[in-house]
């Protein structure tokens, strides 16, 4: 019988511990339509992503972070 494959710390612990997965993390990736690169690319140019002192991470239209 063959032996799995074995997981570090890091990849383990994501199972629990990591970001809410709908759908298989190690299944293929979706091929993006057009439309949603397009989305995607309007998105990432309105806005920025800052992080604060706490080194909480937000989204603010650009214009209003003084840059």
């Amino acid at each position: 019988m063959p032996k799995k494959p074995r997981r570090d710390l890091t990849e383990w612990l994501l199972t629990y511990l990591g970001p809410a997965q709908v759908g298989n993390p190690r299944g293929p990736r979706k091929v993006l339509s057009d439309d949603e690169v397009a989305r995607d690319a309007e998105l990432q140019q309105q806005f920025d992503r800052v992080v604060d002192a706490r080194g909480r991470t937000f989204l603010v239209e650009r214009g209003t972070t003084g840059t």
